[in-house]
């Protein structure tokens, strides 16, 4: 009996090894096969940055660059023109002159591109231009409101009587 205790104890331990073993080969196999799947995204994935980048990352590429200025000096609409049409830009401000400018510099092989979206963006910016703001709406409903209220005759205003409560 004792000698049967002692065989099944030495055959657990045995195939417990074998598991852990199993396990860590695995564990290993796994461990490899991610390593190398992170190598192959790194190798697929572009290796210079795109869209909005500094002016300096831009020169990186190894490209070369060109560079326009905005006409009216604002870049927010101009940036989400170019992202939408996936351009390569770095945008500067130039300080130097009174009304602020923004200089955009672009790589030389997306002119095309941005020729694109410098025509939508300047359609737009003369869209917004021809608009009416609210706050003048606002001035000439109001200056028409006046006049009207001077040309109508004025009217007595009534005195209202406070009524009197029971109970002071």
């Amino acid at each position: 009996m004792q000698e049967e205790v002692e065989n099944r104890t030495v055959n657990l331990a045995v195939s417990t090894t074998r598991l852990t073993a199993r396990s860590i080969i695995r564990g290993v196999r796994w461990f490899i096969m991610s390593h190398n799947q992170k190598k192959i995204r790194k190798q697929m994935k572009h290796p210079f940055a795109e869209g909005k980048q500094s002016v300096a990352d831009l020169l990186k590429a190894g490209v070369s660059t060109d560079k326009i200025e905005l006409p009216d000096g604002s870049a927010r609409d101009f940036c989400k023109l170019a992202r939408k049409f996936g351009v390569d830009y770095a945008i500067r401000k130039d300080k130097s002159q009174e009304p602020t400018r923004y200089v955009v510099f672009f790589k030389a092989k997306d002119t095309e591109v941005l020729d694109q979206v410098v025509k939508e963006y300047v359609s737009k910016t003369n869209a917004k231009a021809e608009k009416a703001s609210v706050r003048e709406q606002l001035k000439a409903e109001k200056a028409k409101a006046h006049e009207n209220a001077d040309k109508q005759p004025k009217r007595k205003a009534r005195k209202h009587r406070k009524e009197r409560t029971e109970g002071r």
